[in-house]
């Protein structure tokens, strides 16, 4: 069975984490265009965001290209190795 969700009038299932960042990304560039409000409904409870509230959709949808990224099987975390010289 599919978790959908409505993002700004389009179904979108949470199982696909891919599908999600892009419905997310045309609600970013809608507020950030002044297109107002956008709404998504998470099963029994909606969140808006605003203009006001703009850097919380931009977390969710860094935390949703994550999840895409590791879906797809990229890494998206890579190791940093420090020499110090003297």
């Amino acid at each position: 069975m599919a978790n959908l969700i409505v993002i700004n009038g389009v179904s979108v299932d949470l199982d696909e984490p891919c599908a999600v960042v892009a419905a997310l990304k045309r609600a970013e560039m809608e507020i950030t265009l002044g297109g107002g409000v956008i709404a998504a409904r998470f099963e029994d409870h909606e969140v808006s965001w605003t203009a006001a509230n703009l850097s919380r959709l931009q977390d969710m949808i860094a935390d949703y290209e994550r999840k895409c990224a590791a879906a797809q099987g990229l890494r998206t975390r890579y190791a940093k190795r420090l020499r110090f010289v003297r």
